[in-house]
């Protein structure tokens, strides 16, 4: 029997590492009947990147285009397909939709920030029988949302674990400069590390009272880009999202964040007592708004734009 893991991105990679590894029990592995399961990934190859050992994990790796998944559904058809994880069907095409519907098994994987909004982004609730399974990152499970209720949650575990450790998206401990290699000069400030993402435009107007130097993130996805690159700055390099997280960890200025996956990343890893401004922008999901306002009441060191 066939099982197909969908990942559009570096966070849904994560969860379908962690659930192939065994962190939780392989429901198709329990099943009387059961034979060997082979293992497929279809991945979004330009929003991810794939390390070593996930060709390990999944020998046999396919990039979503057309054929490929109409040859997907034709296995569905067939009953060859017993388990599709994927985290949403925002978008999906008819072929993917024909497999979910096919398939005996369904199982979702977390898509970031979703969990903690009234009314997620991505994710339909509504699409889905109550009691399927949702597997969740949880790093912050009282804020999660209301809807998550209507899923059966598989746990994965904080997504960004406490220094030191390795990073959340990486399977071996990153090689994270000593402080002496990434603290600035004695009379130097440590400046602010901007991480451009959903409202820290609004902090453009007043930028000029951002600590200096300055280290822009940039948006991995140029056409989301809010904040303006420095002149003759490099391209954003395509691992740019695998680093944040050293990036964050190491960094001992203001650091700037708006709605972003990177927001978690900050409250988890930063250097203990390092500034964080979160500048949300007006339209994000109240329930979200609620959980970083009762985050940032915990951290003196935290203050909302």
């Amino acid at each position: 029997m066939i099982r197909l893991t969908f990942v559009f991105n570096a966070i849904h990679l994560e969860a379908a590492r962690r659930l192939r590894r065994g962190i939780l029990p392989d429901p198709l592995a329990q099943l009387r009947w059961a034979t060997p399961v082979l293992q497929v990934l279809v991945l979004e190859s330009s929003r991810l990147r794939l390390e070593p050992h996930d060709r390990q994990l999944w020998p046999l790796r396919l990039r979503i285009q057309p054929v490929v998944m109409a040859a997907l559904a034709l296995l569905a058809s067939l009953r060859l397909v017993e388990e599709v994880r994927l985290p949403h069907l925002r978008g999906a095409g008819r072929a993917l939709r024909w497999l979910v519907r096919r398939s005996p098994r369904l199982l979702l994987l977390d898509d970031g920030l979703d969990q903690y909004r009234a009314q997620p982004r991505a994710l339909d609730p509504g699409r889905f029988p109550p009691g399927t399974p949702l597997a969740l990152f949880s790093d912050q499970r009282d804020g999660r949302a209301p809807w998550c209720g209507r899923f059966q949650l598989l746990e994965l575990g904080p997504l960004y674990q406490a220094a030191p450790r390795p990073g959340p998206l990486s399977a071996a401990p990153p090689a994270v400069p000593p402080p002496e290699a990434v603290a600035p000069p004695a009379a130097e400030a440590p400046g602010t590390l901007i991480v451009d993402s959903p409202g820290v435009e609004r902090l453009l107007p007043t930028a000029h009272q951002l600590p200096r130097p300055w280290q822009l993130v940039p948006h991995p996805v140029p056409s989301k880009r809010s904040w303006p690159l420095p002149p003759q700055a490099p391209p954003a390099a395509a691992d740019v999202p695998m680093m944040l997280e050293q990036r964050i960890a190491g960094f001992p200025g203001l650091i700037v964040v708006g709605e972003s996956m990177a927001l978690l990343a900050a409250l988890a890893l930063r250097p203990a007592g390092s500034p964080l401004l979160v500048a949300l922008p007006a339209s994000s999901d109240p329930h979200l708004r609620a959980l970083v306002l009762r985050l940032a009441s915990r951290d003196p060191a935290v203050n909302l734009a």
